[in-house]
């Protein structure tokens, strides 16, 4: 059976250096934003003079420079549990 990779770090040096492991794909970076595909979900860094550093899908890694405020996975999907609590209190009213 194939299983796939979950593994993943983060490495934030003294908010200026941030080294990301089991990055699957870079979707977009600027200055202020970092999006990434990972293994453990869609990533978003925001900060100030972001840059990368270095890029290495195959081993999949990412190091970005700058001021980084900020390091969040994004869910895409809502949260069932939520989603079916609405659902049946506006099914009541």
């Amino acid at each position: 059976m194939n299983q796939e990779i979950t593994s993943q770090e983060i490495v934030l040096k003294n908010r200026s250096e941030l080294t990301i492991t089991g990055v699957k794909k870079l979707e977009s970076i600027n200055e202020q934003e970092v999006y990434v595909d990972t293994v453990l979900g869609r990533m978003l860094v925001r900060g100030n003079n972001l840059e990368m550093k270095h890029l290495d899908l195959e081993n999949e890694s990412l190091v970005v420079t700058g001021k980084v405020y900020l390091i969040e996975y994004l869910n895409q999907k809502k949260n069932q549990s939520e989603k079916g609590f609405l659902a049946k209190l506006f099914k009541w009213c």
